[in-house]
Order: C-alpha cells, then sequence, then structure tokens
C-alpha cells in the first residue's frame, strides 16, 4: 500500500515536470526568435521552467485553495478576482526575481541590472502561464463549485420534502386524530368554547404545515405561534401533567426551519412517559450563541412508539445546508436536550 502510494506521487511528480518542460518551451517560442533555437536553450528552458514554474505552480496551487476558503467564487466573484490577481502577480513577481537572485549568487555575484534583463522577459513567461491556469483553472473549479451547490440544493430540497413529510405524517395519523376528536368530543359536553377554540387551533395546525411545504426558513415567530397551537392541542389531552416552558425572547427576529421545534416536541412527548405521578416538562429556551434548547426531563416509556430516527437526520442535513452548526444531541443529569441553530433574516 505505502509502496503504490509512493509510486502514486512520483507519477505525479514526473508529469507535472514534463508538463511544466513542455509548457515553458511553448511559450518561450514567443520571446526567443526560430533562428535562435538549439538543443541548450530547450535544455535550458526545461530547466528554468522546472526550476521556477513548479514552486510557482504550487504556490499558485495554496493560494488559489486558500482563496477558495476564504472567499468562495459563488459568494464573492468580484473581491474573489481581485484577491487572486493581486496574490498571483505579486507572488509570481517574488518567485521570478529570487530565482534570479539565487542564480546571480551562485554564479559569480549580484548584478541588479542583469536579474532585471533576464528575469522581465521571464516575468512575461510566467505572468502568460498565471493567466492562462488563472482562467481555465477557476473556471474549472468554479464549475465545479456550481455544481456542488446544486446537488447540496437538490438534497436539500428532499431533506425538506422528507421533515414535511414526517411532520404531516405525525400530525394526520389515525392515533393522532383518534386523541384529538377524543378530546374534542368530552370539551364538547364540558366547555364549549374551549371545543371552538380547539377546532381553531387544529385547523391552524394543519394549514400552517400545508403553507410552509415550499419554505427553506420561516421566521421564528410564526413557527412558534404553529408550536404554541400544537401544544395547546396535546395539553388538551395531557392537561397539567404536561407542562412546557418557552423563553426564547433574543431569537424571536430570527429565522428558522419551519416545523423543526414542533418536531422536537413531537419527540419528547412520543418517547416519554406522561402521567399524574411522572409529569413531563418541555423546557425550550435560547442560548446567547443563537441557539434554540429543547430540553425535557428523560422517562422513558417502557413500550416508546416506534421510530425510525428520520426527523433528526433531515433536520440535521438541512442545518448543514444553511450553518457550520451542527445539530446537538445529548442526555445528561436525567435529562434530553437537542439544540438547534437559529438563522440571521
Amino acid at each position: 500500500m505505502k509502496r503504490k502510494k509512493v509510486s502514486r506521487i512520483l507519477l505525479i511528480l514526473l508529469r507535472d515536470l514534463l508538463f511544466l518542460s513542455l509548457l515553458g518551451n511553448i511559450l518561450a517560442l514567443f520571446i526567443y526568435p526560430w533562428e535562435f533555437w538549439s538543443m541548450k536553450i530547450v535544455l535550458t528552458n526545461c530547466m528554468f521552467s522546472i526550476g521556477i514554474g513548479y514552486p510557482a505552480m504550487k504556490g499558485m496551487e495554496w493560494i488559489t485553495k486558500f482563496l477558495e476558503k476564504r472567499f468562495p467564487w459563488l459568494e464573492s466573484p468580484i473581491k474573489r478576482l481581485v484577491y487572486q490577481v493581486l496574490a498571483l502577480t505579486l507572488f509570481s513577481a517574488a518567485i521570478i526575481f529570487l530565482g534570479f537572485y539565487l542564480w546571480n549568487l551562485v554564479s559569480g555575484g549580484f548584478d541588479f541590472m542583469t536579474v532585471l534583463k533576464n528575469g522581465l522577459p521571464s516575468l512575461k513567461v510566467v505572468y502568460t502561464f498565471m493567466i492562462l491556469s488563472l482562467v481555465l483553472g477557476n473556471a474549472l473549479l468554479f464549475f465545479k463549485k456550481w455544481k456542488e451547490a446544486a446537488v447540496q440544493q437538490e438534497e436539500l430540497k428532499r431533506a425538506h420534502l422528507a421533515l414535511q413529510y414526517q411532520s404531516l405524517k405525525d400530525q394526520i395519523r389515525p392515533h393522532f386524530l383518534f386523541n384529538s376528536l377524543s378530546s374534542l368530543a368530552t370539551l364538547i359536553h364540558s366547555d364549549a368554547e374551549k371545543a371552538i377554540l380547539f377546532v381553531h387551533k387544529l385547523s391552524d395546525v394543519f394549514r400552517y404545515v400545508l403553507e410552509q411545504r415550499d419554505n427553506e426558513l420561516v421566521p421564528f415567530e410564526e413557527d412558534l405561534k404553529f408550536l404554541e397551537d400544537y401544544i395547546f392541542l396535546q395539553k388538551i389531552r395531557f392537561g397539567d401533567n404536561l407542562k412546557v416552558e418557552i423563553s426564547i425572547e433574543t431569537v424571536r427576529k430570527r429565522m428558522v426551519i419551519p416545523l423543526s421545534l414542533q418536531m422536537l416536541v413531537e419527540n419528547a412527548i412520543k418517547h416519554n412517559e406522561i402521567s399524574r405521578e411522572r409529569p413531563l416538562l418541555i423546557e425550550i429556551h435560547a442560548t446567547g450563541h443563537n441557539q434554540v434548547v429543547v430540553k425535557n426531563n428523560l422517562q422513558r416509556k417502557e413500550v416508546s412508539e416506534t421510530s425510525l430516527g428520520m426527523g433528526l437526520e433531515n433536520l440535521k442535513k438541512q442545518i448543514a445546508f444553511f450553518s457550520d452548526d451542527q445539530l446537538l444531541v445529548r442526555e445528561e443529569g436525567g435529562s434530553f436536550m437537542v439544540t438547534i441553530p437559529t438563522f440571521s433574516i
């Protein structure tokens, strides 16, 4: 395995050296008249291209990768172009004159005019190579990033649709409807006004799920209103055995992935025992880093409702598309916590 790796590195190095030798001689056609060409000129061009061109090529490659991280083409094309041209121009000039400076020192002393005389024509060759590599290399890089962004966008859409489908399925599954209708039937006889409010909240829940099916992000306050309607329906069923505390003032004006908070609350209700002896407390609060934590006391059901775990996985993929922050899931001190980021408008 190690031998294959070494062989591969040597083949790449040989390929680069042959490419530089060929390119150096091709570009030298624009500098030396044809009648002055000889085998010595060809070999000199090869040595020059390798000695100066190889570090220049690797340096340009490193500069391009560095700038791609700091100023991606798809995000800041103008700024990226200015910085890359400036950086590559200065770097190329430094490589050329440093090379001739060292050559003069080795061959008998430093002569500024000789360095300048020999360096300027060579600099033309390097700048020609730089322009060609800048145009071709960055065009390929741009289309590669564009393709990756398109694929990532498609994956986001699939994850978004899957999350919406899962959330919609949670709302319309027979178990949920049966519990909601049972609660409604009880309310009709005991509290007619609350029964009417229950019907309105239930319709709001279904309407929100349908309205947000095409949105990638929604205002936090809208999703919070949907969550409060959902919690209202659940509290009719569980009464004081279900307690929900919300404190999110610092993120009210931000954006969030639609249905994400409801899904986390649904998971807490689905997988934990809720009774008079063991009430479930769900806390939803904002952190100082524009994140929201959904926390509940951990009291797992002996026979939990089946779950494929796709909701959290899909939510994780959507968050990764918008932010470097990750969805965090942890258990500690008898509590289960999920942390999700919010996004600026």
